[in-house]
C-alpha cells in the first residue's frame, strides 16, 4: 500500500448514497478525459443513471465493488464482474477510476492490487479487460502483468471521427 493511503475495503453492502457519490466520481473522471464509458461533455444524467446500476449490480450480488476511501467520498474504485457457467473461472475488470485531483500518485495501482488480491483469495484463474486505445491505459495494465491479446478495431466511438481500438487483456492468477 502507499504510505498515507486509506486501506482499500470491498464494498458489500453499499450504503444508500454510494450512487450518489459513485456518479459525482465517474462525472468528475470522464470531464477529465478519463476512459470509463463515457467522454468529457457526456449527459450527467447518463452517467448517474449507470452509476446507479452499477451499484445495484453490487447489491444484489454478482459484481464486486472496492472503494478507496470511503463509500459517499470516494478516493476511487474498481468493479469485478465474474463470469458465470463456463466463464466462472474469471473475471472482468471495469471502471478503475481515481478522482483526477489524486491520479499520478499511484491510488490505480493500489485498487487494481486490492482486485486481484480478492480475485486470487476467491479462487479465481484469471482476470480479463477492455482499455481504450489512445490513452495510457493499455501500457498502464501491461505494466501490471496484464497481458494483451488482441485488440477489437474501432471498439469504441467518442465520435463520428474518433473510433479507438480496445486493447484486451488477461491476468493469470493460477
Amino acid at each position: 500500500m502507499t504510505a498515507g493511503v486509506p486501506a482499500v475495503r470491498r464494498v458489500v453492502e453499499p450504503h444508500p448514497g454510494a450512487a450518489a457519490a459513485l456518479g459525482d466520481l465517474w462525472i468528475a473522471v470522464t470531464e477529465a478525459g478519463g476512459a470509463v464509458d463515457f467522454v468529457p461533455g457526456a449527459d450527467p444524467d447518463e452517467i448517474r443513471a449507470l452509476a446507479v446500476q452499477t451499484v445495484d449490480a453490487v447489491r444484489s450480488g454478482p459484481s464486486r465493488m472496492f472503494v478507496l476511501g470511503e463509500e459517499t467520498a470516494p478516493m476511487g474504485t474498481v468493479l469485478l464482474v465474474p463470469g458465470t457457467g463456463i466463464a466462472a473461472h474469471r473475471a472482468d475488470v471495469q471502471r478503475l477510476m481515481v478522482r483526477p485531483d489524486l491520479q499520478g500518485r499511484g491510488l490505480g495501482t493500489v485498487l487494481l492490487g486490492a482486485a486481484v488480491a480478492h480475485a486470487r483469495e476467491t479462487g479465481l484463474a484469471m482476470l480479463t479487460l477492455g482499455a481504450r486505445g489512445g490513452t495510457p491505459l493499455p501500457a498502464f495494465y501491461a505494466a501490471r502483468g496484464f497481458v494483451e491479446y488482441g485488440r477489437l478495431p474501432n471498439g469504441v466511438r467518442l465520435s463520428p471521427e474518433d473510433a479507438r481500438d480496445v486493447h484486451l487483456f488477461f491476468l493469470p492468477l493460477a
